[in-house]
């Protein structure tokens, strides 16, 4: 998702509606988009947090299944 929130200049209950609006319209339209690129690495992400999802090359990162897409939970998975 690919989203950096504006800021508000409202000075009424009006124009604070119309900018929170126009902001979840923005948030909705960047949840929406179907196409995530995931790049490939070759090195093991220094802090891996829970739910992390990776492409590792296979050669100079291999979490233990080969190349692939692998998400973290506590060990690297691999999903495909």
């Amino acid at each position: 998702m690919s989203f950096i929130p504006t800021t508000t200049s409202a000075s009424n209950i009006n124009t604070l509606r119309n900018w929170v609006s126009g902001e979840l319209l923005r948030i909705s339209n960047a949840l929406s988009k179907t196409d995530i690129e995931i790049p490939i690495i070759n090195a093991a992400p220094a802090k891996p947090q829970t739910g992390q999802v990776i492409f590792a090359d296979g050669t100079n990162f291999n979490p233990g299944n080969g190349r692939g897409l692998y998400y973290y939970d506590n060990a690297w998975i691999k999903i495909a």
